[in-house]
Order: C-alpha cells, then sequence, then structure tokens
C-alpha cells in the first residue's frame, strides 16, 4: 500500500560525431564512463520501479545489493582510469555522482528498509520515509547535475563534436517516474493519515477497548475531513483523477463509519454491563434468587441479544463497506503506475 519515490535523475544523451574512434580517442574515453552510468542508471529504475509497482523495498534487497554492488564496481574501474592525457575531469565528475550514488543506497534506502515495518503503522513514521526519498533523490539531482557539464567541457577541450539529441527513453521514464510519484505521494499521505486511524480503532474494537476505539473514530473522522478538503484543491495528473476519485471514497466511507460507530461502542458499553450483571447474578445462589433478580437478568439478557445481533450485521455491513473501498484504493494505486510508471 505504501508508494516510493523514483528520482528523476537526467543522463547524458549526446551524439558523437567522430570519425574511426580509437580506444585512446576522448571518444571511447567517454563512451566507457556513459556505457557504466547508462547500466547503472537501468538498475536503478528497475529496481526503484520494482518497489513502487507494490513491492516492499524489504522484498527488494537483493536488488538493492546488486546496484550497491555495481556501483561499487563502477568506482573500483574508474579509479584505474588513467586521466585523459591529464584532463581527469570527467572522470573524476562521474566518480563524484558514483560516489554519491553509493551513499544514498547503501545507508539512506538501507534506513526505509529499515523503517518499512513500522512505517506501514505510523503516518510520522511513513512521512518519514517518503522525506528520506525525496532528500535522496534531490542529492542524486544535484550530484548528477556536475556530469553533463564536465562532458560537454571534456568534449570542447577535446574538440569532440557533440549534437545535443532527444532525451533517451530510459531519461524520459526517470523523469516521467519522479513527477508521478510527487503526485501519488501527495494524495497517498492524505489517505493513509486516517486510514492510520481506523486501522487503530479496529484494533481497539477486537481488544473491546472503547477508549481507543473513541479516540481512533475522532481523530480518523477528522482527518477524512481534512483530508476531504485537501483533495478539493488537487488536479488531476494529466487528466486522470482516479487516485483522487479513489481517495474520496475511503475518506467518505470513514465519515460514514465513525457516525455509525457510535451503536458499536454502544453496544460494547451494553457489553460490559451485562458481563458484569451476569456475574453478579451468577454468584447467587439459585435458592437465593428472587424472581424480581430473574426477570431483570432474562430482560438484560434479552436487550443484550438483540444489541448484539445489531452489532453483528452493522459490523459486517461496514467490514464489506470498507473491503471495497480499500479494494478499489489499491486496485486504482496499482493502475495508475502500471499506466504512469514504467515497470522494468
Amino acid at each position: 500500500m505504501r508508494n516510493v519515490c523514483l528520482c528523476a535523475l537526467f543522463l547524458v544523451c549526446f551524439t558523437i560525431s567522430s570519425a574511426n574512434a580509437q580506444a585512446d580517442s576522448p571518444v571511447a574515453y567517454m563512451n566507457v564512463l556513459e556505457e557504466r552510468e547508462v547500466t547503472l542508471s537501468q538498475k536503478y529504475i528497475s529496481y526503484m520501479s520494482a518497489v513502487a509497482h507494490g513491492g516492499r523495498a524489504r522484498k527488494m534487497e537483493k536488488r538493492r545489493e546488486e546496484l550497491v554492488t555495481s556501483v561499487a564496481e563502477a568506482l573500483r574501474e574508474a579509479n584505474k582510469m588513467p586521466p585523459y592525457k591529464g584532463d581527469a575531469s570527467l572522470r573524476d565528475a562521474y566518480k563524484e555522482y558514483w560516489t554519491v550514488l553509493l551513499s544514498v543506497f547503501k545507508e539512506e534506502y538501507h534506513k526505509i528498509v529499515d523503517m518499512e515495518e513500522v512505517a506501514e503503522q505510523s503516518y510520522d513514521a511513513m512521512e518519514a520515509v517518503l522525506m528520506i526519498q525525496e532528500k535522496a533523490g534531490a542529492t542524486l539531482n544535484t550530484a548528477y547535475a556536475k556530469v553533463p557539464i564536465a562532458y560537454q567541457a571534456f568534449a570542447n577541450r577535446q574538440n569532440v563534436k557533440l549534437v545535443e539529441g532527444e532525451k533517451t527513453k530510459l531519461t524520459e521514464k526517470l523523469d516521467q517516474a519522479g513527477r508521478v510519484n510527487k503526485y501519488t505521494n501527495q494524495v497517498f499521505l492524505i489517505f493513509f493519515k486516517s486510514y492510520v486511524q481506523e486501522t487503530s480503532m479496529l484494533g481497539g474494537l477486537n481488544a473491546g477497548d472503547i477508549n481507543t476505539v473513541e479516540q481512533s473514530k475522532n481523530s480518523m473522522a477528522k482527518y477524512a475531513v481534512e483530508g476531504l478538503a485537501k483533495l478539493d484543491t488537487m488536479k488531476s495528473f494529466k487528466g486522470d483523477g482516479t487516485m483522487i476519485t479513489a481517495c474520496r471514497r475511503v475518506l467518505e466511507f470513514q465519515k460514514s463509519e465513525a457516525d455509525k460507530f457510535t451503536t458499536l461502542t454502544g453496544f460494547m458499553i451494553k457489553q460490559e454491563e451485562f458481563v458484569k450483571m451476569k456475574k453478579t447474578f451468577d454468584s447467587k445462589p439459585v435458592n437465593k434468587r428472587t424472581q424480581a433478580d430473574v426477570d431483570l437478568f432474562n430482560k438484560s439478557a434479552k436487550e443484550y441479544n438483540a444489541m448484539a445481533n445489531d452489532f453483528n450485521k452493522l459490523n459486517n455491513d461496514l467490514n464489506n463497506a470498507r473491503a471495497k473501498v480499500l479494494d478499489d484504493w489499491n486496485a486504482t494505486q496499482k493502475k495508475f503506475m502500471d499506466v504512469h510508471v514504467p515497470y522494468k
């Protein structure tokens, strides 16, 4: 149910105009570095896309570790590369970026894996995870921005003609993914804030904890109303408003659910009273029970059973309605990502 942010890195995309490039030519030197970067970027988007499409980061650990290994290998190879005729600027630009890339995926995304389970149960933790992803993406973009500048400057010094072309398909995918995830994270956090309270409310119901039910119910209703107001200010994504619509259905259900839960908590109070009464009634010897005692107990038992039937029916109705809107939310989220984010 969780989203993950894909960072929009911009790859160098130039056509190199040079005839008969040799192994020791500036063109060959540039190609060695750029080809390595393309390989790393493909691994990067493969990992991030898999997570974005619903895979838990912990289950994607093997891919993350493979990416870390590939970046470390690229750095080792770059360290072995001599400067080209005394010019180390291009090699060092790639090395600097790959060093940042290694740090981000080795450390920052490892934090995300560790926080993932807690984040599923806490709005603050989930917001923190998405913030780590956002900051990691900004760090990578800042680091990478120096590479195309160094690439162009190196080409100029070596008299290599570069013709800037259109973005590669890979770059377009990364660019699109960045925009999509910024949008979906906004909608997701609106959904998640009230969803966490709903989960707590249901946990309280199952545990018979009236205080937890009431507190969580009130918070859920509050966040649902706030969320609906936020959704009213959001625009669709390239004409696709399905995420907003699905989120709105969940929040509207939660508003209605909060009102109906008053009946359920009323039964919980009645249940506590009846359990105490039954305990008192059962503790009195049969020969000491008056007809009034028996009549009062039977009346209370009848009322309790009637309320229990109403409770079970309402609870089942709410469970079915909740499952429907959540299934719709999950299906919509998946379809939205399938349509707008490439799945590598």
